[in-house]
């Protein structure tokens, strides 16, 4: 009798846990990481001609990111951002910023909004609703060098 009250326990035990699915790690958001890494170390200035960026989208339940480029001119954007494939090849990126940053001759309103700052631009609204930035990653400043700990007196001083 003992025995099958312990075998139903453990079978009842076993079944409960067979029916918890294992915690999920939560999900990177990648905006986020690019914004925090670039906010921590900042960034080198950016060189003239067309360098390679990530492309950031956010909205309020996901984020997004890509690889691209884009043209720099005297520390601004200059040009139309690509996208790149996966075949390594570069196509004219799909998605536009919104409209409301263009004045009615279509030129964008305020020419901070083409300004990198800090390795990054402005924060922009595209068409679809989400929030777009380009961190220009290969000008992220190098990682702060951490001080180094003494040892103990005892492996320092012999005498």
């Amino acid at each position: 009798m003992k025995t099958l009250t312990t075998l139903i326990a453990f079978a009842f035990a076993f079944t409960a846990w067979a029916q918890n699915p294992p915690a999920k790690a939560p999900a990177s958001n990648c905006y986020s990481d690019w914004y925090s890494l670039f906010k921590e170390r900042g960034a080198n200035p950016i060189a003239d001609g067309m360098q390679d960026v990530i492309i950031a989208f956010r909205s309020s339940s996901y984020s997004e990111c890509f690889m691209g480029r884009i043209s720099v001119l005297g520390g601004k954007v200059n040009g139309r951002l690509q996208v790149q494939k996966t075949d390594g090849t570069y196509e004219e990126w799909d998605k536009r910023v919104h409209e409301a940053y263009f004045d009615t001759n279509g030129n964008i309103k305020n020419e901070k909004m083409l300004e990198i700052t800090n390795g990054m631009t402005a924060e922009f609204l595209i068409t679809e609703g989400e929030y777009a930035r380009l961190f220009f990653y290969k000008f992220v400043a190098d990682k702060p060098k951490a001080n180094k700990k003494a040892p103990s007196p005892a492996s320092l001083v012999k005498n």
